[in-house]
């Protein structure tokens, strides 16, 4: 189901819920069962089955989501750590979240971690490291 007011470019799982005022834009997938939020972003983001997306997260390429994830509101991610207007998707770093995941609300992560396995992010963390399977970190930087 996708909302009325939101911007969708690619086709999405029947199963799937996307809400007002979100914008998906080509080059992102998006799994079975998903539930993502009003005023998101994701553009050439990966997102697997069973994922809800909080309400004004950001989600760019270079982001995989694994299964059964929980991502709070506010959510943001970035993939280049020294933006520049020249550089192109290239040279975007990869960020990977597997699968049980749980990301608290206004949590930040720096391109080029793994958040692993069932994995708890405290909210408001700025993750600039990886998380180690079934890791609990909180706090800027997150430890």
């Amino acid at each position: 189901m996708i909302t009325e007011g939101s911007y969708v470019e690619i086709k999405i799982p029947e199963s799937s819920k996307v809400w007002r005022w979100t914008q998906i834009f080509k080059g992102s997938e998006i799994g079975e069962n998903c539930n993502i939020g009003s005023h998101c972003c994701i553009e050439g983001a990966k997102i697997g089955n069973n994922v809800r997306i909080g309400n004004h997260s950001m989600l760019f390429e270079g982001v995989t989501i694994g299964d059964n994830c929980f991502i709070g509101p506010r959510f943001t991610s970035t993939n280049v750590k020294v933006p520049n207007p020249i550089k192109k998707a290239k040279y975007y770093e990869k960020t990977v979240i597997e699968d049980n995941v749980t990301i608290g609300a206004n949590v930040t992560i720096i391109c080029g971690v793994t958040i692993h396995e069932g994995a708890f992010i405290g909210a408001g963390a700025v993750v600039t490291k990886d998380v180690p399977p079934y890791g609990r970190v909180m706090g800027n930087p997150a430890k």
